[in-house]
């Protein structure tokens, strides 16, 4: 890959990640209150969520490609393989979420709590704040 290539990548990963993190505060802050508003909001949020997020990992994958990562005996591989193990965690979480909000939006007699709501984003926020933690630990040592 070339040293424009692998910029590129990168810039777009950074792009998505920017995307992921910027929709969950905003999705925490649309979803204050239990209002359709909120809901549909954050139902939006994850539509756009899983595009960023699928742009994310053919990306992380490009750049883990352009790199040639060590195996997880080295200190980097070993803060990649826990960075990785996290992502897992935090697609199998997300995914809950998403479930949890998309029920919400079908069941118009079901009003969802707005504490939920907003402690479902703060969450993702939250573990994406980790997951860039260790990106930057990766990028700079």
């Amino acid at each position: 890959m070339s040293a424009a290539s692998a910029l590129l990548v990168r810039f777009v990963h950074i792009v998505g990640m920017t995307i992921l993190f910027g929709g969950a505060i905003g999705a925490w802050v649309a979803t204050r209150t239990t209002s359709d508003r909120g809901i549909e909001l954050a139902a939006r949020y994850e539509w756009i969520f899983w595009g960023a997020m699928g742009v994310i990992v053919v990306t992380g994958v490009g750049n883990l490609g352009a790199v040639g990562p060590p195996g997880p005996e080295t200190t980097w591989g070993l803060v990649l393989t826990v960075k990785l193990a996290l992502v897992v965690v935090f697609v199998l979480g997300s995914f809950v979420r998403t479930l949890v909000v998309l029920g919400w939006l079908r069941a118009a007699t079901v009003t969802p709590d707005a504490t939920s709501l907003r402690t479902l984003y703060a969450a993702t926020a939250g573990w994406l704040l980790v997951l860039v933690a260790f990106a930057e630990v990766l990028a700079h040592g």
